[in-house]
């Protein structure tokens, strides 16, 4: 209870003197005013000037208003409510200097009006807990060095490949299938 009286006090004693300074510019001229030493005494003492207070409470004031301002930006971009939150920016970014998880109850959806790509500069994996489809309006491509169906070791047979007692002679040298 003690500190809160003090806070209080403090506050009310900073409010006055700045009212008294804005009444009075002459009074931020005034003589320094001694600080008794802190417990200890290896605290250097402060010289409280009405002046020096008078740029303390400006600084301040400037930092609430620039925190304000941020404030009222994020609210601008992100709402809130009991059932969510959503982000909403011409250009959002997420940079995650390790790891980044995305995690969803139930489903997830990602959707671009263009163009979306998935890119990786290691290793890309997709994989469905029951079925996975890859679907297209037009051409799947697939591109790679090797492409392996079900892990296979075995060429497929290309249009115009040789196949000799069900095995592919001249297959492909790049798809395997199994």
């Amino acid at each position: 209870m003690q500190k809160m009286i003090l806070t209080l006090a403090t506050v009310v004693f900073v409010s006055h003197f700045s009212l008294a300074l804005a009444a009075d510019p002459n009074l931020r001229q005034a003589q320094p005013i001694p600080m008794p030493p802190q417990r200890g005494g290896s605290i250097p003492q402060l010289q409280l000037t009405p002046d020096f207070l008078y740029q303390q409470i400006t600084a301040l004031q400037q930092q609430v208003a620039n925190l304000q301002g941020q404030v009222n930006l994020l609210r601008s971009v992100v709402q809130i409510t009991q059932n969510g939150a959503t982000i909403q920016a011409e250009n959002l970014s997420f940079n995650a200097g390790k790891t980044l998880t995305m995690y969803s109850g139930k489903e997830t959806n990602l959707t671009a009006s263009d163009n979306l790509k998935l890119t990786s500069g290691k290793t890309l994996s997709l994989k469905g807990g029951l079925d996975t489809t890859v679907e297209g309006a037009g051409k799947i491509k697939l591109k790679a060095t090797q492409i392996k169906l079900n892990d296979g070791t075995q060429p497929l047979a290309l249009v115009g490949s040789a196949v000799s007692g069900g095995k592919v002679i001249t297959g492909s040298t790049s798809v395997f299938g199994k």
